[in-house]
């Protein structure tokens, strides 16, 4: 979850969360045929019927049966200490006990980067709305845990967006599901070499967004840390590695560009401030922004039906326009040569 360092809401103290301790329950011999040493966890299992493959063998899916389905979830619903932040956990609840039923037409949304944070807060929000709303997990694993999570979640794709093969892959899933009236980029990678921050959080937004068949409204998540980007083009060419910074530059870039070249379609950058979700904690236990704000601007956009919810090419912060922003976000012809170095290293241009 991007960063911001400036607007400080409030400081909170991470509440420490203990990582839950699986217990193991190990069988006996048996006669004639050896030794089973058999571990279950004694965090709630998802419905199935299936049986349950044992964690010393490789799990191997059914024919019938989708590769996320085979894997088991990571510690207890919501997995705290795992993929999420105690305060994100007590959200989710909050989410869960507290939302009413949206009473406008329902949206089809698609959330990249789904499966913790500000993503399946967001992703949470909005199933519990009555919209349709289809997750994006990094992998096998991550999909199972936001199953679990989320368990009336429309769908779950899956792509590496490290790997812009699986990203191209990725693109032909959502293609698949038919037309979304909202698609919201906010994946993102943190503390990862600078190729794999490049193809992550640059490129793969970038190519999400032209291979994508272009949705109503779209928003990008940005970060206070763009202040601190450039924009790189030399190493978007070649594929060298960028920073964090840079990403969060791109993205605003990114938004601010399509909003332009498609007067059609609503985008804009959302920065959701500094806020206590696992990606910001590796930084330390703190956070300095509030985050139920961090989540709803992107809710708010997404049913698009209260005032100045109709915007499109800012930059945002917690439902309102920031203007303390980047020159570069604003500059036509530095997003148009963002865009011809995306197109030069992906062979795809965004039209």
């Amino acid at each position: 979850m991007a960063g911001r360092w400036s607007k400080a809401r409030r400081k909170q103290n991470m509440r420490t969360t203990e990582l839950t301790r699986r217990s193991l329950l190990i069988s006996g011999l048996v006669a004639g045929v050896g030794v089973l040493a058999s571990c279950r966890s004694t965090a709630p299992a998802p419905q199935s019927s299936s049986s349950v493959t044992p964690r010393s063998e490789p799990v191997v899916p059914s024919p019938s049966e989708p590769a996320d389905q085979a894997a088991r979830p990571q510690g207890d619903l919501y997995g705290v200490g795992v993929y999420n932040t105690q305060e994100v956990a007590d959200e989710l609840v909050y989410i869960d006990g507290n939302v009413r039923p949206f009473d406008g037409v329902p949206k089809r949304v698609l959330i990249t980067g789904s499966t913790a944070g500000a993503g399946q807060l967001a992703a949470a929000y909005l199933v519990k709305r009555g919209h349709t709303v289809v997750a994006h997990a990094r992998d096998a694993q991550r999909a199972a845990d936001v199953r679990r999570d989320l368990p009336r979640l429309h769908e779950v794709v899956i792509g590496d967006l490290r790997h812009l093969d699986e990203t191209r892959a990725l693109a032909q899933q959502i293609n698949a599901l038919g037309k979304f009236d909202v698609i919201i980029h906010n994946a993102a990678e943190y503390r990862i070499s600078g190729p794999e921050i490049l193809s992550a959080n640059s490129l793969s937004p970038y190519l999400l967004t032209a291979l994508v068949t272009p949705p109503q409204q779209l928003s990008y998540l940005s970060s206070d840390q763009h202040f601190g980007g450039g924009l790189k083009l030399d190493e978007i060419r070649s594929g060298g590695g960028i920073g964090y910074p840079d990403s969060k530059l791109h993205m605003a870039m990114i938004a601010m560009a399509v909003a332009r070249l498609r007067p059609e379609s609503q985008a804009n950058a959302v920065n959701p401030g500094w806020i206590p979700t696992w990606l910001a904690f590796q930084d330390g236990p703190y956070s300095e922004d509030d985050l139920r704000a961090g989540y709803m601007t992107q809710v708010w956009l997404a049913e698009g039906v209260e005032p100045g919810s109709d915007i499109t090419g800012e930059y945002l912060f917690h439902q309102g326009m920031d203007t303390r922003v980047s020159d570069l976000v604003h500059d036509e012809d530095a997003q148009d040569h963002l865009l011809a170095a995306y197109a030069e290293q992906t062979g795809v241009t965004l039209s």
